[in-house]
């Protein structure tokens, strides 16, 4: 099951067979819904966009046709915009 620790708060959400996701911070715990509603448990607060990631839809994969993001790498890089680079003047190598 998905499991990360917060970057903040240094909390772990893992994300239960139940589908709740389960946090545990400082020696408290809790249990919520991946929208952000308390379930059960001590801990009764968490961060609703961690317990959407961690307990959200699992998404396929997707790729995107050549002509959707733009073609080829070598059609991208020939369209991009122009160098930012000073002109050369004449006279200097």
């Amino acid at each position: 099951m998905a499991k990360l620790r917060h970057a903040l708060t240094g909390a772990i959400y893992e994300l239960q067979e139940s589908g709740l996701v389960r946090v545990e911070e400082n020696g408290r715990s809790g249990l919520f819904h991946p929208d952000g509603r308390w379930h059960s448990g001590e801990l009764r607060s968490a961060d609703p966009h961690l317990l959407g990631w961690i307990g959200g839809p699992r998404l396929e994969p997707r790729l995107l046709p050549d002509a959707a993001n733009g073609g080829s790498p070598a059609t991208r890089r020939a369209n991009a915009a122009p160098s930012l680079a000073l002109p050369r003047f004449a006279g200097r190598g």
